[in-house]
């Protein structure tokens, strides 16, 4: 949704991983969406087969039967009951509900595992062991296939206020009042900042140069955390803070950003709806108005090799990586890594397409139609 000095390395592939050098088109889908939605921020496979999906910009929740081609609107937005004011992640919980994250009223809507709303559920505790000092409010967060949540911590020093040179990965198991630290990344140098200004706080996180580096995290269904790294790309698999196992390094050759690569940037950037969040005063919170107007960016000279915002973990254990391209590149790419970090495949998708989220042995893509349209799409997972 939103959009990362580079090392170059000399490697060569084994003659065991030739085979993962390939592209595997993902193929045709098996079902479609009969509706398009604005922004498709995250998706959750229901048992029954349903899927719910949530669009940030449009700030709502439709619950997807394919068998059908039924799209239903899952409770409406608001403070009260059965509301929310800006949906954001889908976290699958073991018994089919889901805990759905409303950023705007810091707390959770539960959905149950037929899709219809009920009671709402606390956010994770504020504070964590550690000089992060609890949750970034807006951070990513996830959850594995026990219903633990994943968090990425606070990347502020509780004490000065300056950024951390590493974030931490902090795990809830619901049952407990304290958050565990499972993992570490790195935000680029000055990617967040906070000031003071007698009792008011102000919290700016990213905005940096357009294809600066980062670190991503992702999940795996039993709880392992994928750290992916840009320089030297690689995947780390974490299990618990002190436990990992690095794969091996993937040659790269940057990119360079040129015309055609900051034209389509703005291009797409067009295309999107800001989404930008206030807190303060009274503890209230809302989203700015349509229109904010973004600073002209400033671009790197070549682009790392994949977008951090396009790393997604999986149930059955591998993560998938979205490869940055040049602008003539029209088929997005990604990078499969198993459970050693060993790059096993690589899958081709449609053009106007990004992975969004999966399920049980399937992938979900949102396709772009031409009008700016995502449309939900199911594959079998290759």
């Amino acid at each position: 949704m939103k959009p990362v000095a580079v090392l170059c390395l000399l490697a060569f592939p084994a003659a065991g991983s030739l085979a993962a050098q390939a592209k595997v088109p993902l193929g045709k889908p098996d079902a479609e969406s009969s509706e398009g939605f604005t922004n498709i921020t995250s998706i959750r496979e229901l048992p029954n087969g349903k899927v719910l999906v949530a669009d940030i910009t449009d700030k709502v929740v439709q619950l997807v039967d394919f068998a059908t081609g039924s799209m239903t609107k899952v409770g409406r937005e608001g403070k009260g009951p059965g509301e929310y004011s800006m949906p954001t992640a889908l976290l699958g919980l073991p018994d089919g509900t889901t805990l759905l994250n409303d950023l705007l009223n810091r707390r959770f809507l539960v959905i149950g595992a037929d899709g219809k709303p009920g009671d709402v559920a606390d956010l994770p505790p504020a504070q964590s062991a550690g000089p992060g000092g609890g949750i970034t409010l807006g951070g990513l967060m996830r959850a594995d296939s026990r219903g633990r949540l994943f968090i990425q911590g606070s990347p502020f020093d509780r004490q000065t206020g300056t950024q951390l040179d590493s974030v931490p990965v902090l795990r809830w198991d619901r049952s407990s009042t304290k958050l565990d630290t499972v993992a570490y990344f790195k935000l680029p140098a000055g990617n967040s900042s906070l000031n003071r200004n007698g009792g008011n706080v102000s919290v700016r996180i990213g905005g940096g140069k357009v294809y600066t580096p980062a670190e991503a995290w992702a999940i795996s269904g039993d709880g392992r955390v994928a750290r992916v790294i840009p320089a030297p790309y690689r995947v780390v698999w974490y299990d618990g803070a002190t436990r990992s196992t690095a794969g091996q390094v993937q040659a790269y050759t940057p990119i360079k950003v040129g015309t055609a690569e900051k034209e389509l940037f703005l291009e797409n950037r067009k295309k999107q709806k800001p989404v930008v969040v206030t807190f303060g005063g009274g503890g209230g919170g809302g989203a700015a108005p349509p229109q904010v107007q973004l600073p002209d960016p400033e671009f790197e000279e070549t682009m790392p090799p994949f977008n951090s915002n396009g790393v997604f973990g999986t149930p059955d254990g591998e993560v998938w990586v979205l490869r940055n391209r040049p602008a003539n590149d029209k088929t997005p790419t990604y990078d499969v890594f198993d459970r050693t970090g060993a790059l096993i495949k690589k899958v081709a998708l449609a053009p106007n397409s990004r992975v969004v989220g999966f399920g049980k042995g399937t992938v979900y893509v949102a396709w772009s139609d031409e009008d700016d349209l995502q449309h939900l799409q199911r594959y079998k997972k290759p």
